[in-house]
């Protein structure tokens, strides 16, 4: 019988023995009873003879003798489960026999108890556990995660899954299996963490950048285990690369701006030198890209390609991981390209690699390096043959039966795309016209709007490859014209009938109209397609098409996710891409109304109700000028500059505000990369007189309401009317003044990519102020100072009497602070424009209640020095001028900040010598209440009054204040203060003063 084992299996043991001891001879046993002897630990001989001695103590043993102690060491905290005490204190017995077991270890006895039947959820965060795939565990799971190897002896012993300091922990493990489960699981976790941004008080991409577990992961690529490099390349891809961003903008491919590429670099406001001393650390946080080079990560990457026996998934991330890279800016694509090696190694990945195994993200790194610039695409185009394997992949003559021979394809056509738009290897579309044809008339007979989505792409890419050649030379493909434009009937007809509202089928309808934009000028196809598009304008088809271009609007319906500073990234899925999203269509067909100019249709186009409805619902938007910011609001924004010069043209009247307002905000929302369509706005809507149909009497009314003052000898009445008749000449005064005179795009390009700054406005909200600050900082270096300050004037008047909701979005002290500065621009340039400052004065003070010297102001510091600068420059220059005097008393009134009223009335009192605006030209209420008690001000004014340093003749406004308040506290106030000024008022010689005071 065995004292050692029990249960069942232990009976099922102790009969097979007997019975092979029944089958041996009596001498054979005690032979192999004496071996086993000689064979086994003398130790462990005594232990089984003492258990069997033992035998009856044992199992005599009673739960109330066990000691509480014992109990607490193996129980679990709120578990009901409890082990079989006789075997513990076996365990306990055995531990004095055997080396380093003489210490029982409590916690680590509690790991062969039950899970608690329940656990409570905490109130407060607590870490986060992930399993084996990544996903995110809840906080129980009652023991389902048992059987996958997801509970350990962590600090949390009832929770399933492993937390991130666990797993950073168990990637140093020395052992090679636990190293490869954590860097796999870290990698997993990367991949899914944009789902979890909620679930966090950080979101957790930015926390594990923050946690430097790039270096990390930097230090596991160059493990020697392959497995390790293996999962550290996966998990370095899902760190860096946004895998949303790179699903979107492929999915872009195929529209008109799509072949245009992002720039995901960090501006760094460090000079390079101060960057050379940081350490790796400090620059991934603040480069991730630029910190990850400078550990020689590309060099690594090479190493791996082309000397470590690499898995396709393995080679994948690291394709993935370069592009990225080249994203970051033109120097880091440089680096890439200059890398030795790995480039050339990157083009055999092209070809047929091993296994049979084909790599289109190999094709889309040599893509968005192209895009780039076009010397890297000419270098590219010819150093490395891309050619050569696109159009073997196109033509269908490689991969054939690959799972990725369409994504293949398509990255053939698009990196082809990105060579013709720079005008390399033009020639080479009259050497493939029959391949393009062949499969043109494919998709003529066989592809329907509802077919399949991937034969809809690669339409789309065969198309828009024919439309990126027109646009360069529209001959060069006049063969394909009318298998084209049979085509492009049969799918406008399908549109129209509404056979597919995808995004797919309005991309491929959109290139088709695409291409005839490109091509009108050889081929006027308006004829052939008037009736089709009338019958689109006619019918449901367009309307229900602007229905779901306003549903999935970017610039309505738009969110922006934050991402980390250093490693931008686009940062979520825009609408516009969603599956029935119809902005591509909708594009395509504005572009091509506005080149073939057929009024009938753009008039039906315009006077669709749900186009007006989509403009206003942008209008309304509160974050249209954020949102207009973002790279997936570029084409949406091309959408309404081509609406606005649609409606330019169109033949109705109606929604001109609209119109004109929408131009407004596109003003502002127009990004730097894209600055050369504001020329247009600017000439072709912001000053086109179909805008301005002012009653001319309503307008002279207006002015007569004003009562302004006649200083010079101008009727005030008749600025509008000037300013309105000078249309032109301010018009001129802003495309230079915005130097947007002579700007024009050049064509070819000289790079796909846009600009670091790309997604910062080309014009400030204020931009109507814009010369004005000019005048101010370059401080009388024109000689048409005084024309411009006229035209600038003119149109913010213009601005502020017809078109008040344009500056109404402008801060009112911002505004003040604007027309200030023609005063600091030069000591006589005002004298020119007084009425026009009065008149600007006039609109400024109606906002009055907004004003707010104490709050943040767009483009100033300090208001107080600014205010300060103004004082000077009134003392050095006015010479008493009124309107200067208006602008310098508007701080003074008695709701803002009294520093305003010492600094004047002690530091620059030489102001009171010369601030002589008359009383009537001021609302006085403002000054006079509420009533002042800053003694030290009281004082000033009396003491000031006293020596004669201000008088009513010289300043009759402030001279007037002084009186009010100091008699008013005199006698509405009755504290120690009070009588101290009835004291000094009684010793004045002033006798006049005297009573003035006390009457």
């Amino acid at each position: 019988k065995s004292y050692i084992l029990t249960g069942e299996e232990a009976t099922l043991i102790h009969n097979e023995n007997v019975n092979k001891l029944l089958s041996m001879p009596e001498e054979e046993i005690i032979q192999e009873r004496e071996k086993i002897i000689a064979e086994l630990d003398p130790g462990i001989v005594r232990f089984l003879q003492d258990r069997r001695k033992k035998e009856e103590k044992t199992n005599k043993v009673d739960v109330n003798m066990v000691k509480d102690s014992d109990c607490d060491a193996i129980k679990f905290t709120d578990s009901v489960s409890k082990f079989k005490l006789e075997d513990l204190n076996e365990v306990k017995e055995l531990a004095y026999k055997y080396p380093h077991m003489d210490v029982v270890e409590d916690d680590k006895l509690k790991w062969i108890g039950e899970l608690p039947n329940e656990v409570k959820i905490p109130k407060d965060p607590y870490p986060a556990r992930f399993n084996f795939e990544g996903r995110l565990l809840p906080y129980c799971d009652k023991g389902e995660g048992v059987l996958q190897g997801l509970y350990n002896h962590g600090d949390e012993p009832e929770r399933p899954g492993y937390s991130l300091q666990e797993l950073i922990q168990l990637s140093r493990s020395t052992v090679l299996q636990q190293r490869v489960i954590a860097v796999n699981t870290l990698a997993n976790i990367m991949a899914n963490a944009s789902n979890y941004d909620e679930c966090f008080d950080m979101p957790l991409l930015p926390a594990l950048l923050e946690a430097d577990t790039f270096l990390l992961l930097r230090f596991s690529l160059d493990d020697p285990a392959q497995p390790v490099v293996a999962a550290a390349a996966a998990a370095i891809s899902n760190l860096i690369v946004n895998h949303l961003d790179e699903l979107c903008l492929d999915v872009l491919l195929g529209t008109p701006l799509g072949i245009q590429q992002p720039s995901f670099g960090v501006v760094l406001d460090v000079s390079k030198e101060d960057v050379a001393e940081l350490k790796d650390q400090e620059l991934l946080k603040l480069d991730m890209i630029k910190g990850a080079l400078r550990t020689d990560l590309l060099t690594r990457i090479k190493y791996i390609l082309v000397d470590l026996s690499t898995e396709p998934v393995e080679i994948k991330h690291m394709l993935k991981t370069i592009t990225r890279i080249a994203r970051h800016s033109y120097e880091t694509a440089d680096m890439v390209f200059k890398c030795p090696g790995l480039l050339a190694k990157v083009r055999t990945l092209v070809d047929k690699g091993d296994e049979g195994s084909y790599y289109p993200e190999a094709l889309k790194l040599f893509r968005i390096l192209s895009a780039r610039s076009n010397s890297l695409a000419a270098t590219i185009a010819s150093e490395f043959r891309i050619l050569e394997a696109i159009f073997s992949f196109i033509a269908g003559d490689r991969a054939q039966s690959h799972p990725e021979t369409m994504q293949l394809i398509l990255e053939s056509f698009y990196i082809w795309q990105t060579f013709l738009s720079y005008n390399i290897s033009l020639e080479t579309i009259c050497q493939l016209t029959p391949v393009l044809l062949r499969l043109l008339d494919a998709h003529c007979g066989l592809t329907d709007l509802n077919g399949a989505n991937s034969d809809l792409e690669h339409g789309t890419a065969l198309v828009s490859t024919f439309s990126c050649a027109a646009k360069l030379k529209p001959g060069i493909i006049a063969q394909a014209i009318p298998m084209l434009l049979n085509c492009t009937r049969k799918w406008l007809i399908q549109y129209e009938q509404g056979m597919s509202k995808s995004f797919q089928a309005s991309k491929l309808v959109g290139a088709s109209l695409n291409f005839f934009t490109y091509s009108f000028s050889d081929f006027d196809s308006s004829i052939e397609l008037f009736s089709i598009l009338e019958n689109i304008f006619n019918k449901s088809s367009f309307t229900h098409a602007i229905q779901r271009l306003r549903k999935y609007s970017w610039l309505i319906r738009g969110k922006i996710v934050s991402c980390p500073e250093n490693l931008p990234c686009l940062g979520s899925v825009p609408p516009t891409v969603q599956e029935e999203s119809s902005l591509p269509f909708v594009y395509a067909l504005a572009t091509y109304l506005l080149r073939s100019k057929k009024l009938t249709l753009i008039d039906a186009f315009i006077n669709n109700e749900e186009v007006t409805k989509y403009i206003i619902d942008v209008l309304k938007g509160e974050n249209v000028r954020l949102l207009s910011g973002h790279w997936y609001a570029r084409q949406e924004i091309y959408l309404l500059v081509q609406l606005v010069h649609l409606y330019v043209i169109a033949e109705i009247k109606e929604n001109e505000a609209v119109y004109h307002k929408l131009a407004f905000t596109l003003l502002i929302s127009i990004q730097s990369g894209d600055k050369y369509l504001l020329s247009d706005i600017i000439s072709k809507a912001i000053f086109n007189t179909k805008f301005f149909r002012p009653d001319v009497e309503v307008v002279s009314l207006k002015m007569q309401e004003l009562h302004l003052e006649n200083d010079n000898g101008v009727d005030k009445q008749q600025l509008l009317t000037k300013a309105l008749e000078d249309i032109k000449q301010i018009e001129s005064c802003y495309t230079g003044e915005l130097g947007l005179e002579g700007l024009v795009t050049p064509w070819p390009p000289i790079t796909l990519t846009g600009l670091l700054n790309s997604t910062q406005c080309a014009l400030p909200s204020d931009w109507i102020f814009m010369p004005i600050l000019r005048l101010y900082n370059n401080q009388r270096k024109d000689e048409n100072s005084a024309e411009i300050a006229v035209r600038c004037l003119q149109w913010f008047i213009i601005l502020e009497e017809l078109f008040p909701e344009v500056t109404t979005c402008l801060n009112v002290t911002a505004k003040y602070c604007r027309l200030c500065c023609v005063y600091l621009a030069g000591n006589d340039l005002y004298r020119d424009v007084t009425p026009l400052l009065e008149l600007a004065l006039h609109h400024i003070m109606k906002y009055s209640s907004q004003l707010d010297f104490e709050g943040s102001i767009p483009g100033l510091t300090s208001f107080y020095d600014f205010y300060r600068e103004v004082l000077e420059q009134f003392a050095f220059s006015s010479y008493g001028d009124h309107v200067f005097g208006k602008y310098v008393l508007v701080p003074l009134a008695q709701k803002y900040n009294i520093k305003y009223k010492k600094l004047i009335w002690s530091e620059m009192s030489a102001v009171l010598r010369a601030l002589s605006t008359p009383v009537n030209c001021v609302n006085m209420e403002f000054y006079l209440e509420p009533l002042e008690t800053d003694q030290d001000l009281l004082m000033t004014y009396l003491r000031t009054m006293a020596t004669e340093r201000i008088r009513e003749f010289w300043c009759p406004v402030l001279y007037k204040v002084a009186v009010h308040h100091v008699s008013r506290y005199v006698k509405e106030k009755s504290d120690k203060f009070a009588q101290l000024l009835q004291t000094r008022i009684d010793s004045l010689g002033n006798q006049v003063l005297k009573e003035l005071l006390l009457n």
